[in-house]
């Protein structure tokens, strides 16, 4: 029989749980409920809420009476100015780890440090983050090269909280050779360390693994990204997505999830593998019985 394992602490992060609860709780006592942006990276999610009356919304024009809830990344400090001014009731649900980053933006920028934050420029955690700062910030990702020959005083670095570790060393290790004072913020929340390490424990172990999640969420696709240095890996949505082809060769197939993909995500894509590779006895109905699950305990 092929063995389907699922990487420990796979799925909903303790951010993630925190914003779709307070979204649902303001369903069930409000006709409609608005979110400003996707409150979290899962397509199928948000299409969930919205089935439930919460609907997102992206420009102040499209704001009406409804409740807004601001998403678990975050978002600008000028955006959520302007939705005050509105006179919106304003429901918080950014990750505390996230907003603990915002802290050490502001702290560091009060402070006069130049500013280096490790992320994606595009994401939304990282464009919220840098409306805390007003003097001289950076944002790099792998690449450090234009800042070779440079030399600085005082240099922060804050981190995207989906980052990887390895990045932060080898930033630190850049600029302790280039500036007088360095203060690290390791803002990387340990949600993602848990998941990229059990994530990798188990790709080590699997001739194949498959990560589950929105193919717009920057902790799955560094999952994904993870995965590759070890089995050959597929990134999916949905367990549609799934080809028969791909199970082949493989006698240990690894899940994993990002931490914004909902269990019953999971479950559809272990169920179906199990049919397509011919464990035709084996069916879960809780993603706790899926072999290598353990649950996350982890709560700011």
């Amino acid at each position: 029989m092929i063995k389907i394992l699922l990487a420990k602490n796979s799925g909903f992060c303790f951010g993630v749980k925190r914003a779709i609860k307070m979204a649902e709780d303001a369903s069930v006592v409000n006709e409609k409920v608005n979110t400003w942006g996707p409150i979290i990276h899962n397509p199928q999610m948000v299409s969930s809420l919205q089935e439930k009356g919460v609907v997102e919304i992206n420009d102040l024009s499209e704001v009406s009476d409804a409740p807004v809830v601001i998403r678990s990344h975050g978002i600008p400090l000028n955006e959520k100015n302007s939705l005050s001014q509105k006179g919106m009731e304003l429901i918080d649900a950014t990750c505390p780890y996230v907003s603990k980053a915002f802290d050490y933006a502001s702290l560091a920028d009060n402070e006069k440090y130049t500013i280096f934050i490790l992320g994606n420029p595009e994401h939304p955690e990282i464009i919220a983050l840098k409306s805390y700062i007003k003097n001289e910030y950076h944002i790099v990702q792998s690449n450090f090269s234009a800042f070779e020959k440079s030399r600085f005083g005082k240099c922060a670095i804050i981190c995207q909280t989906t980052q990887n570790e390895q990045n932060l060393e080898k930033l630190i290790l850049f600029l302790t050779k280039r500036c007088n004072e360095l203060r690290v913020f390791n803002t990387i929340c340990n949600a993602t360390n848990v998941r990229q390490d059990s994530t990798i424990e188990l790709a080590k172990e699997a001739n194949l693994m498959v990560v589950i999640g929105g193919k717009n969420s920057s902790n799955t696709k560094m999952l994904a990204t993870l995965c590759t240095q070890f089995a050959p890996t597929y990134h999916i949505e949905t367990a549609n997505e799934l080809d028969k082809n791909w199970f082949d060769s493989a006698n240990t197939i690894g899940l994993t999830a990002g931490a914004s993909t909902p269990d019953w995500i999971i479950l559809d894509v272990y169920n179906k593998i199990n049919k397509i590779v011919g464990n035709l006895d084996i069916f879960a109905t809780n993603v706790h019985d899926i072999p290598g699950y353990k649950e996350e305990i982890n709560e700011c």
